[in-house]
């Protein structure tokens, strides 16, 4: 499958579609963050001693036992605003179900993109790119981590080129918004989840869909 897209074209329709559920976006978000502060916390009281790498691994991982599924829950809202679907907070907690296969995820992804990094750096860039989607395709598409990780690297290769500067822009837009008091977050964040978003929904769900 041949396909291209405009990084701005995706981000200005991230942003349109951003308006009416942007407070949808940003409620997840503080949710997450809470969520991820209060374990981090914990663990850090559990766990004093993370100087080798090792422990900071570990700890690491049981902390993503607990965040990455609403992380990734916020991850699907944006793919459900591009099926114009209702979003509701709530449904970022719906992904704990799916831990086993998501937890594979990040362990393999983890191990494959840091090694790319330690080794030559440029193929772990690639992959961390590459591996743009496998989480949604785990859990919205039901497939097995390795189909997941080959179709979402496969897929994003065409274009690899776009979606390392779609995230560099978007990432540098994130920043910037931050600037003034973190009130262009609010226009900002959901923008991003939703771009993605629509990519994905182009890309992997089996109707015609517009270009960007």
């Amino acid at each position: 499958m041949s396909y291209d897209f405009s990084i701005t074209g995706v981000l200005k329709e991230g942003l349109r579609r951003a308006e009416g559920v942007k407070l949808t976006f940003i409620g997840s978000l503080i949710i997450y963050i809470l969520i991820a502060v209060f374990v981090k916390s914990l663990l850090n009281f559990i766990f004093p001693d993370t100087a080798s790498l090792l422990s900071i691994y570990a700890s690491s991982t049981v902390e993503m036992l607990f965040t990455l599924p609403i992380l990734i829950g916020i991850m699907l809202l944006g793919v459900k605003r591009a099926r114009d679907e209702i979003l509701e907070v709530p449904s970022i907690f719906n992904y704990f179900g799916m831990i086993i296969p998501i937890m594979l995820a990040y362990v393999a992804m983890t191990i494959i993109i840091t090694l790319g990094l330690i080794l030559f750096i440029i193929p772990g860039v690639y992959l961390a790119v590459s591996y743009a989607f496998v989480y949604t395709l785990i859990v919205d598409k039901g497939m097995n981590v390795w189909e997941a990780m080959e179709l979402s690297r496969k897929t994003v290769t065409k274009q690899w080129f776009k979606f390392f500067g779609l995230s560099l822009l978007s990432g540098v837009i994130i920043v910037l918004s931050a600037i003034p008091f973190g009130i262009g977050l609010i226009w900002t964040i959901p923008m991003t989840y939703i771009s993605y978003g629509l990519l994905y929904h182009r890309l992997f769900d089996d109707e015609e869909i517009e270009e960007y």
